[in-house]
């Protein structure tokens, strides 16, 4: 740590992704950080409590003694460049023409990264955060030559490898437009605009959200879109998971092995999730499942009390006393930002050709923001790939004036 540079302590737990994402950001600014497990060190759960008013969410981070709060609370502040100003930095300079934009790293957009610097291509990535969605999985046990890694440590690996190459990356970047103008394509952030020769969309999804009242006044005080995150802080108390698909049941495994009693709500008629995961659900004594039940209210008065339930062939309403709700209902394409440029389906999902190329010349996608069917990661590490190798044919054939 240089002697200029605020202290930066963050306090985590050793399986949270959104705690590898802001180590990772750290990391990308050359920052050093103080790290405290709370579930290894003595006393750290509520020390971290009692500085951050009672937070029940992981990271909590503090620079120079005050509470910025969570990964999120991190990257709005990046996102409108006001870290910068506590943190005593400068503006990255990333004025010039690229050859390529990447915008996510993700499995799809770090691969396109790798392949796209290999052709000898200027590369820039631009993220919100490291990982996407991959960082929050618990264990993947399909990705080959790894029959067990944990989705954080994949993601580590990708960005270690992506760094052996003269790639430019900058995390905490809120892309907001695309457009055109003349030959170049222009990416507008919530900063600057940067102009590059061809653009590739790898900006995966995020989780949906329930959109009932009191879910985003007590989101981080008892309402949570990651049980792998967050659940660590109730072990041992009643919780609800909302959604019985494959995110949910493992959801409703996970907090129930923190010995806690789980309402797993489903809107549907039945858990839609795999039969094996149906089968352990079904199995313990530590899950109740309601499904036919829509939430219709989440309540409390500084954190989550209550859920609201309602049997949607009878009417009835009924309410649960709980700590935390954690919602697990699907995932929304990333494609806000483009959707008025490039041509999307019925799911807000880019529509991309068998060359990854968008109804738009110059401007590429992939992964899981696309419209191709498996959305898996290998398939998205390779559809990065592709898009990459596309576009350095695409550039070879169109030079540069």
């Amino acid at each position: 740590m240089s002697d200029n540079q605020p202290e930066i302590e963050i306090y985590t737990l050793t399986w949270c992704p959104y705690c590898r994402k802001a180590k990772s950001f750290f990391r990308s600014k050359d920052l050093a950080y103080t790290e405290y497990l709370i579930d290894e060190a003595e006393g750290k759960k509520e020390e971290m409590a009692k500085r951050s008013n009672g937070a029940k969410t992981v990271p909590q981070i503090f620079i120079d003694g005050q509470n910025i709060g969570g990964y999120d609370d991190l990257i709005e502040l990046e996102t409108t460049g006001k870290l910068n100003e506590m943190l005593g930095l400068e503006p990255v300079d990333l004025d010039q023409i690229w050859d390529l934009v990447i915008v996510g790293a993700g499995p799809a957009g770090l691969s396109a990264a790798i392949y796209g610097a290999r052709k000898g291509l200027e590369v820039l990535v631009l993220s919100l955060s490291l990982g996407g969605q991959v960082i929050e999985t618990d264990i993947i046990d399909n990705w080959i030559g790894s029959p067990e890694i944990t989705g954080g440590d994949l993601m580590e690996s990708f960005w270690q490898h992506t760094q052996k190459y003269d790639v430019q990356a900058k995390l905490g970047a809120e892309v907001t437009n695309i457009r055109t103008q003349d030959k170049l394509k222009v990416v507008e952030t919530t900063q600057q605009e940067i102009e590059t020769r061809s653009v590739i969309v790898a900006t995966g999804t995020h989780n949906r959200s329930l959109g009932v009242p009191g879910e985003h006044e007590l989101k981080g005080k008892g309402v949570h879109y990651c049980a792998i995150c967050d659940g660590y802080l109730y072990a041992g108390d009643e919780v609800a998971v909302v959604g019985g698909g494959n995110s949910g049941l493992e959801a409703a495994l996970d907090m129930a092995k923190l010995d806690s009693k789980v309402n797993l709500i489903e809107v549907g008629d039945q858990l839609a999730g795999d039969e094996v995961l149906q089968e352990k659900v079904q199995a313990n004594d530590l899950i109740e499942i309601y499904t036919g039940h829509g939430v219709e209210e989440i309540t409390g008065a500084k954190e989550v009390e209550e859920i609201v339930i309602r049997d949607t062939e009878t009417g009835k309403y009924q309410t649960l006393s709980i700590k935390a709700v954690f919602v697990e209902i699907g995932l929304i394409p990333n494609s806000g930002f483009v959707d008025q440029l490039v041509a999307t389906n019925q799911h807000n999902e880019i529509i991309v050709d068998q060359n990854n190329q968008t109804t738009v010349e110059g401007i590429w996608a992939a992964g899981d923001v696309t419209d191709i069917k498996d959305k898996q990661i290998i398939v998205a590490a390779a559809e990065g790939a592709k898009a990459a190798l596309r576009v350095n044919e695409y550039l070879q054939l169109n030079p540069e004036d």
